[in-house]
């Protein structure tokens, strides 16, 4: 008698299948997670760069990067105490920090593209504003490279352009009770309109004040370039009243998670990341901060003043 020929059964088959199929279903959000906590350390790091790039520029002109000149922003009032300041201008504070992120050869290609007088940009113009630079990049949220452009800025730079995930601190605001679109300034930050700052200007000390953080963004528009809080070029624009709103930020509300048809991205900090949000302060630490963190604290982290709440989680 022949052996019998030894074979899974059709039901012993399925049986492996689903159980299969249950272990990558307990594997993939672990797989996830541990993904996300490396792009989470990742973020963190450039942050981390770009905060000691602050502390490179301040140690060689003796104030920190920030105001270049740039128009107040849309929708935030600052009731006559900071005014836009004809007398300073040039680039803005990404490209002031560019040659302390090992891009000298960008900074030199870009870093007077803010205020040139451009009728049409030309082909060098055009390749040099869509250089990416990886440490202003969040990757959790979008890869490096660069994103369509609105065609007011299309105008001067060409069709698309490098952007960036971080914004450096504003200060604190209040939201209008009105119109939320509204912000008002009530304390400024480490960028002040019309003002550069010093480290002495930092009163609160710097471990407890903002330098930069992760900018909020709408979840649908990574990409497009439509969002109002991302159209202006890494490089920035100082004629455009529409520029600093995608690299400057402030604390009018709680930051809080991107979400979908987030209108007020442009004043806010947020972030990609369920854990919460990063944020680099003056004396270079880096920290991720809840998402509930009470709203006082946050405004006075955001402040350069004196006299605020303040915290030590």
């Amino acid at each position: 008698m022949k052996n019998a020929r030894k074979a899974f059964t059709l039901i012993e088959l399925l049986v492996v299948i689903a159980i299969i199929g249950v272990l990558v279903a307990l594997l993939s959000p672990a797989i996830q997670s541990a993904r996300e906590a490396a792009r989470l350390v990742q973020c963190q790091n450039h942050l981390k760069q770009i905060v000691l790039a602050g502390h490179n520029y301040q140690s060689q002109f003796r104030y920190l990067p920030g105001y270049a000149g740039e128009r107040p922003p849309y929708f935030v009032d600052y009731q006559d105490r900071h005014r836009y300041n004809p007398d300073l201008d040039g680039a803005n504070w990404i490209s002031q920090s560019l040659p302390s992120l090992e891009q000298n050869h960008l900074f030199e290609l870009t870093g007077d593209l803010n205020t040139r007088p451009i009728d049409r940009p030309d082909a060098q113009i055009i390749d040099s504003v869509q250089i990416a630079v990886e440490t202003l990049h969040c990757p959790s949220r979008r890869s490096a490279t660069a994103y369509p452009l609105d065609p007011r800025y299309q105008q001067r730079f060409g069709p698309a352009a490098a952007r960036n995930d971080y914004a450096m601190c504003g200060g604190a605001a209040d939201a209008d009770g009105e119109s939320e679109k509204l912000i008002d300034n009530i304390r400024v930050g480490v960028w002040t309109l019309g003002k550069r700052t010093r480290f002495r200007d930092v009163l609160d000390g710097l471990s407890q004040t903002y330098y930069a953080g992760e900018k909020a963004m709408d979840l649908l528009e990574y990409h497009s370039g439509i969002d109002f809080g991302d159209r202006s070029p890494m490089v920035g624009w100082n004629q455009m009243r529409t520029s600093a709103h995608s690299y400057v930020r402030y604390a009018a509300r709680q930051p809080v998670r991107d979400k979908p048809d987030n209108c007020l991205s442009c004043h806010d900090f947020g972030s990609a990341h369920p854990a919460g949000w990063n944020a680099a302060f003056a004396d270079g630490s880096v920290r991720l901060i809840s998402y509930s963190r009470d709203l006082e604290i946050h405004r006075a982290m955001a402040s350069i003043a004196a006299g605020e709440i303040q915290s030590n989680d």
